[in-house]
């Protein structure tokens, strides 16, 4: 069994959880759970209510991430989680993370939603932090950024395992930012129009970004008043010397690239000109972490084998 290092992120991943609302975790714990078992439990009556214990085994490696999530799910079933590792952790696996007590029917109807969380999350703060890690490798200091591309219901899990992984959220929501897209130009009849209304309806409290296909259409964003400029699907080639063209007009505009961005590829979008770089594979695309809670009946808990595939 290997002890995992602590992984240095930009914030204190720690700290994160102050960020979640209790009463809105409160009520996706519910949810979860209620999903998982709306009716008869049965195999309550041959696990029993005696009390018991378990071990969360991490069998993969990347960063922990989503232990308010875990703890919030088995304190709604009056379990108590006791960690071994912060949140944030890189895992070497096979690693002891934390232990769990309480009635044995509690710890089995948690299981399976604390551990889908807990690797989702995981998952996606490995990819993150893969991420920056690449970009700064690069030698570049902008921002690394998920997108609005989650998955419904989950996205206070999948926005914090961006956080956790030392990337930031972008906007949590609609009203995070007004984001002018390529269907909006459509609909308000053009870029300086669409902008102009994004610009009367942000008024003083929030940003505009315009998304943009080409230089022309970046200019006449800017000169409306946008405050980001969104360079979508541009290749590498094309997108530093438009980035370049418009900070050279506009210094004070920030300048994001999206699409079509991998882990492979990042280092390709990195330049002194990008501020903010966004992916939607991060959460779309971030493989699950491996874990598994084991009951043991005596203190010493067997580690559990790793099946390579």
């Amino acid at each position: 069994m290997h002890q995992p290092r602590r992984l240095q992120v930009t914030m204190d991943a720690e700290g994160l959880a102050l960020l979640l609302p209790p009463v809105t975790l409160a009520a996706l714990v519910d949810s979860w759970l209620r999903e998982d078992c709306p009716g008869l439990n049965y195999a309550a009556l041959v696990s029993g209510a005696g009390p018991s214990q378990a071990v969360l085994w991490a069998k993969s490696p990347g960063v922990l991430a989503g232990r308010p999530f875990f703890d919030a799910i088995f304190t709604q079933l009056n379990c108590k989680v006791s960690w071994f590792l912060p949140e944030g952790s890189k895992l070497v696996p096979v690693a002891r993370v934390a232990e769990v007590r309480g009635p044995a029917h509690s710890l089995l109807l948690g299981e399976r939603v604390a551990l889908n969380t807990l690797a989702r999350c995981s998952g996606i703060a490995s990819a993150a932090a893969a991420a920056v890690e690449a970009a700064r490798g690069a030698g570049w200091t902008g921002h690394v950024a998920g997108t609005r591309k989650t998955t419904p219901g989950f996205r206070l899990v999948e926005k914090y395992g961006l956080l956790v992984g030392g990337a930031a959220s972008h906007r949590y929501d609609l009203g995070g930012l007004v984001m002018v897209k390529d269907n909006h130009v459509v609909a308000a009849g053009g870029v300086e129009k669409a902008v102009r209304a994004a610009r009367q309806a942000a008024d003083f409290a929030l940003k505009v970004e315009v998304e943009c296909s080409s230089l022309q259409e970046a200019v006449q964003a800017a000169e409306a008043g946008a405050d980001l400029v969104l360079l979508d699907n541009f290749k590498p080639k094309e997108l530093h010397p438009t980035a370049a063209a418009l900070k050279a007009q506009f210094p004070s505009v920030a300048v994001e690239a999206s699409g079509g961005i991998t882990l492979d590829n990042l280092p390709q979008f990195c330049g002194p000109h990008i501020d903010v770089i966004s992916m939607g594979m991060l959460t779309q695309a971030a493989p699950a972490l491996d874990f598994s809670l084991k009951l043991f009946a005596k203190e010493a808990a067997p580690v559990p084998k790793i099946h390579w595939s």
